[in-house]
């Protein structure tokens, strides 16, 4: 029985990984924000029901009550984190977070299943690093002065470098971490921020030459000390970060042309003198010449994917322990093997999808450094995920990068929501500029008429007449294109008359006040006509009660043309030459025209 769970379970698995990408890019074509936050709901739904049938697994495999405890304690970390995260900041790109929750799930399914003493580390880091994450907008928005201090960020991103290649201890030839208090730190991770906001900050003001070539130097100086670490990985994502920085910046590929042709140089010249770095190369041109030594974990990596084919062997059924560090370097690699090349395929669209909204935030921002920080903090990201699964698949040489939000390692896991809160807090910075603007404009709009016309734009006193598209009741008056329709007398006592289209027109108040609509006597509690009993319709009496049959003429209630304009005499139309008149007939009275109408 646990076997056949097993078999369904990750078919199920690949299911339902499939459709929350497939919802990731369908949600694009999406124009309506409640369809919308339907697909974003079904995402969630997606997600849960993915990592209960995971540890459903974990937990027949394990055999440990524990595994029970532990989901519980993620699925109220995932759900807090979506509700706090929606009810927080409700202008944040909902795609960007369900993402987010979705790259963690996976990671603490693998994980698990990889080592569960290092899960348990893995989620603590994650509930601190989500506490962080959630108060970086905050301070994005209110300290807007830290945008500014970009040369304090180069000093400091170098400071820290210098000081891990001079102190940090070595990990297989390279210098990565410090240990404080039995805690292992990589500052590299965060470095990378801050080197972020330290590029986008130099060329966000570059106005010649010189500013970028200044720019060119703190970039490479952080290069260089990564190279001297034997940080590779490091090393290519801050260089291809600058580039593509640089590019936005300038929109001239001569620079990037040229920096590619620098950098090309510069890994030509450090495969000669690091052997750490030839012994990588090579390993990579040819796994299998050295299968015991340097080109182990690759041959290892193959392997994995090779047994995993396109729908793995299920959770719990290879071996992805057999590669050396597969939770930290090898992540993709484990996964594809157990959970299948279908959805390792997925995962690489989620985060690609990441990278997209990355970057459809920054097209969004006006403000120059906040887009070039957007642009170089998703940069790094993409370029971190392509490393990993390179060096995974024998793409190109394994530089040692974790796979980020998916691998173990509490310093990546902290660095990377702090990047994507950075870019969600920007681009709710953006919207409170944008709605402040607006507000400014509106007001000195405002004020502008108010100086010129005595008031506001279509309100008393001004071209609109004198309640029509007022301010008082709504956004175009209080009826709802004022008071009573169109204007107090309709389009007032111009050309159409005081009660042409106005008080006596259509209705007391226009097309009737009392009820807005059509009245269960034709069109409002008042009518065409004003009259109590309205349209009645055509009324006992013609048009209305009120007006008794065979008078001929409305005795009460009608307007008289004199001439000019209709005014209130005896109150009832004659023909005078000009207009038609209204006679009667037997039922009361009709419209029509006269015989001697000309």
């Amino acid at each position: 029985m646990t076997n056949l769970v097993i078999q369904v379970s990750k078919y199920l698995i690949i299911i339902l990984m499939a459709l929350y990408t497939f919802q990731s890019y369908t949600v694009f074509h999406k124009k309506d924000d409640e369809s919308r936050e339907y697909l974003f709901l079904r995402q969630n739904m997606l997600m849960f029901f993915m990592h209960f049938v995971a540890f459903m697994v974990l937990f027949l495999e394990m055999s440990e009550p524990a595994i029970l405890l532990f989901y519980g304690a993620q699925v109220i970390y995932l759900a807090a984190m979506l509700v706090l995260f929606r009810n927080l900041y409700p202008l944040a790109s909902r795609l960007l977070i369900n993402n987010m929750c979705m790259l963690i799930c996976i990671g603490f399914i693998m994980i698990t299943r990889l080592s569960y003493e290092q899960s348990l580390k893995q989620f603590k880091i994650a509930v601190f690093a989500t506490i962080v994450a959630l108060l970086v907008p905050v301070i994005i928005r209110k300290l807007r002065f830290i945008t500014k201090m970009y040369w304090l960020y180069a000093l400091v991103g170098i400071g820290l470098l210098a000081l891990v290649a001079i102190a940090a201890r070595s990990t297989y030839g390279a210098k990565l971490s410090f240990t404080v208090g039995g805690i292992s730190i990589q500052p590299s991770e965060f470095v990378k921020i801050i080197y972020v906001f330290a590029i986008a900050g130099l060329l966000s003001h570059a106005r010649d030459f010189k500013r970028i070539a200044v720019a060119t130097v703190l970039a490479a100086l952080h290069v260089l000390i990564l190279v001297v670490s034997k940080d590779l990985g490091s090393a290519l994502i801050f260089f291809i970060t600058y580039l593509v920085v640089l590019f936005v910046s300038t929109k001239n590929p001569f620079y990037v042309l040229a920096g590619l042709l620098a950098g090309s140089g510069a890994a030509v010249g450090a495969y000669f003198l690091f052997n750490h770095i030839r012994v990588r190369v090579q390993a990579w041109q040819d796994p299998f010449r050295d299968y015991q030594g340097g080109g182990y974990q690759i041959c290892q990596s193959l392997f994995a994917i090779s047994a995993g084919g396109w729908f793995g062997t299920g959770l719990c059924q290879g071996s992805p322990d057999a590669i050396p560090f597969v939770e930290q370097d090898f992540m993709f690699s484990a996964i594809a093997e157990e959970l299948g090349s279908i959805f390792g395929i997925c995962l690489i669209l989620v985060c690609m999808s990441c990278f997209i909204m990355f970057v459809n935030i920054s097209m969004q921002l006006t403000n120059r450094f906040y887009r070039l920080v957007a642009v170089g903090l998703g940069t790094t990201y993409a370029v971190q995920v392509f490393l990993t699964i390179g060096g995974g698949i024998k793409l190109i040489p394994m530089t040692g990068v974790t796979l980020p939000l998916v691998s173990y390692g509490g310093s990546s896991m902290l660095s990377t929501l702090i990047m994507f809160s950075i870019v969600q807090g920007l681009y709710m910075l953006q919207r409170d500029e944008e709605v402040k603007a607006e507000q400014k404009r509106i007001l000195q709009k405002q004020q502008e008429y108010e100086r010129q016309m005595g008031g506001y734009p279509y309100s008393a006193g001004s071209s609109y007449n004198q309640q029509g598209y007022s301010r008082n009741d709504g956004a175009y008056g209080s009826d709802p294109y004022g008071s009573d329709a169109y204007g107090s007398d309709a389009y007032g006592s111009g050309p159409y008359g005081k009660d042409d289209y106005g008080r006596d027109a259509y209705g007391n108040d226009g097309y009737g006040r009392n009820d807005g609509s059509y009245d269960r006597y034709g069109y409002g509690g008042d009518g065409y006509d004003g009259a109590q009993d309205a349209y009645d319709p055509y009324g006992e009496n013609g048009y209305s009660r009120r007006y008794p049959a065979g008078s001929g003429e409305y005795e009460d209630q009608a307007p008289q043309y004199g001439g000019s304009r209709y005014e209130y005499e005896d109150q009832a139309p004659q023909y005078d030459g000009s207009r038609y008149e209204y006679y009667q007939d037997d039922d009361g009275f009709d419209p029509g025209w006269d015989d001697s109408y000309r």
